[in-house]
């Protein structure tokens, strides 16, 4: 979430850095805005099943929490406290930027439980400053009755895109195919180090998702993408929604195909669908980004 100004938080309201728990300790990356998978697991280990809950941070290039990095941690705090079920689908609005140096906190409250489906309400906050709130719904197993599947079988596969060593906020296994539409991106990715656990691959997923829309168009029409390189332009993501069509491994490829829908009246939308190796789409998404000039 760059371009944004940072709100201050009160110490005499959160706590001194020196009274802080360790728990919310932020995570420093080798860089600001640049961080290894272990920094990124390090802030979705989340501490304390009771809430208020406290979260750690990553320190981000533009001082405010990485919204990517939010996304993630509500995907693995909603399954913990939904034990047996696991994410469909969740709606975030990200409402201020806040400070990645002070205390995080989650309010949990539970919209609906029992039976086949579980909805939680996770409102991140810093004191009395809002954040961000995700509406999350989850899913218990349950049998088809009806199936119904897109896959894509006519992309070329990871082997024909060109390496990404270099996406800062992705330290992972990054392949680019050539441009096929001018606001279309095809990203081939996976995580071999990802771990065993389903609940983090989901949470790797979403992290990824929010980092592209926005990056791509602005990459698309010659802008750099990181918020220090373009001081002319501001832009963030404002919401995010996400949705798990079927079970993956994020081991394994993952095709991100995304796709610049409008982009017009200070604004911009983005969707992404995600295929798996066998070509069935897994997942999809959609971003609503704000995207202006920064200049008087």
């Amino acid at each position: 979430m760059g371009g944004r100004s940072v709100e201050t938080i009160d110490p005499q309201r959160d706590g001194s850095e020196s009274a802080r728990p360790k728990s919310l300790v932020p995570v420093n990356a080798p860089a600001p805005g640049r961080l290894t998978l272990s920094d990124l697991l390090a802030v979705l280990d989340l501490g304390g099943d009771v809430p208020p809950v406290p979260a750690r941070c990553l320190v981000s290039a533009h001082g405010g929490i990485l919204g990517a990095q939010l996304l993630g941690q509500q995907i693995v705090l909603a399954e913990r406290m939904a034990p047996g079920k696991t994410v469909h689908s969740l709606h975030t609005i990200f409402s201020r930027p806040g400070d990645c140096r002070q205390p995080l906190w989650v309010d949990v409250e539970r919209l609906a439980h029992g039976g086949s489906i579980d909805a939680l309400a996770l409102s991140f906050r810093q004191g009395s400053l809002h954040i961000c709130r995700a509406d999350v719904m989850l899913r218990a197993a349950e049998a088809d009755f009806l199936s119904v599947q897109t896959s894509r079988v006519d992309l070329p596969g990871p082997e024909a895109g060109l390496p990404r060593p270099d996406r800062p906020m992705m330290p992972w296994e990054v392949r680019v195919l050539p441009r096929a539409e001018p606001h279309r991106l095809d990203q081939w990715q996976r995580i071999p180090d990802a771990g065993e656990d389903p609940t983090i691959w989901r949470a790797l997923l979403a992290h990824s998702c929010e980092l592209l829309p926005l990056a791509d168009l602005l990459a698309a029409a010659g802008i750099p993408p990181l918020p220090g390189e373009r001081p002319q332009v501001a832009a963030a993501v404002l919401s995010q929604t996400v949705t798990f069509l079927d079970d993956l491994d994020v081991r394994d490829w993952h095709l991100f195909q995304v796709r610049t829908v409008h982009a017009g009246h200070g604004r911009a939308v983005g969707r992404i669908e995600i295929f798996g190796p066998d070509g069935v789409q897994r997942a999809a998404a959609e971003v609503v980004g704000l995207l202006r000039s920064a200049r008087p």
